[in-house]
């Protein structure tokens, strides 16, 4: 008897669309306290207009969001930070800044939902030191299209951007942007950091097709960077995402 469904799927075409950053600098910036705040100065409640959009609704996928926080020194300082998602404590740590230096802290969380309540708290042993930006973003990583079939055959990552983009301040991106991670049976492939195509891809449950590296490859949850400038504020990561992935499944059941 003949095969009654097809040996391949259609070509598929997943677009996303990642959302522009929030992002606010105030006009005069804010003296940090010497303990840590009772109420974090930054925080962020994700709402569903904050994350990547899908031109085609995949079958799975996991939300990384990034908060953003930066100010100056005057006095050479240690800045402490402590990241909470919904009034739990994620990771505190602290990092010494030169005088009259900014610092920036990009804090990462890993799988994020509408509704979860992001915050970060910010706090200095000196007392002329101070905080006046802060940004959020959000990106997708171990996205998987299709339930069945798996196999995929071919599958394009026709197109990568380079994200966040921020605006504010003296904003600065980090030297190059961080590598993409593709996956093939939860084996992770070399890194990429342009458009490639491979012959056949096999996503599994717990990477996806690929991991972002912010966030979840290298910067797992409730990881941070601490940088600092003399002149760059916020002087921040930034990382490949795929915007475009172009994919047949192949039929093994």
């Amino acid at each position: 008897m003949g095969r009654v469904t097809p040996l391949l799927t259609s070509l598929k075409t997943l677009n996303i669309t990642y959302q522009t950053p929030q992002e606010t600098l105030l006009g005069t910036p804010e003296t940090l306290p010497t303990t840590e705040p009772a109420t974090p100065q930054i925080g962020y409640t994700i709402a569903e207009a904050d994350l990547p959009t899908f031109s085609i609704t995949p079958y799975q996928k996991k939300f990384i969001a990034t908060i953003i926080g930066a100010g100056k020194v005057v006095t050479a300082a240690t800045i402490y930070y402590r990241m909470k998602k919904n009034g739990v404590s994620v990771n505190t740590s602290s990092s010494s800044v030169s005088a009259n230096n900014y610092y920036t802290w990009n804090c990462n969380f890993y799988d994020v939902a509408v509704g979860d309540v992001l915050e970060l708290a910010l706090w200095s042993n000196q007392t002329d030191s101070n905080w006046d930006y802060k940004a959020y973003h959000t990106r997708v990583s171990r996205l998987i299209l299709l339930a069945k079939p798996r196999l995929l055959i071919p599958c394009n990552f026709a197109a990568l951007e380079s994200r966040p983009v921020l605006t504010l301040g003296t904003a600065q991106p980090s030297s190059s942007p961080a590598v993409l991670y593709p996956y093939h049976l939860d084996k992770v492939l070399p890194s990429i950091s342009a458009a490639i195509l491979y012959e056949s891809l096999y996503p599994q449950d717990t990477y996806g097709l690929f991991r972002v590296n912010y966030g979840d490859y290298y910067y797992s949850n409730g990881s941070t960077s601490a940088r600092t400038s003399p002149t760059y504020r916020p002087y921040y990561d930034r990382g490949y995402v795929p915007a475009q992935l172009i994919m047949r499944g192949l039929r093994i059941d």
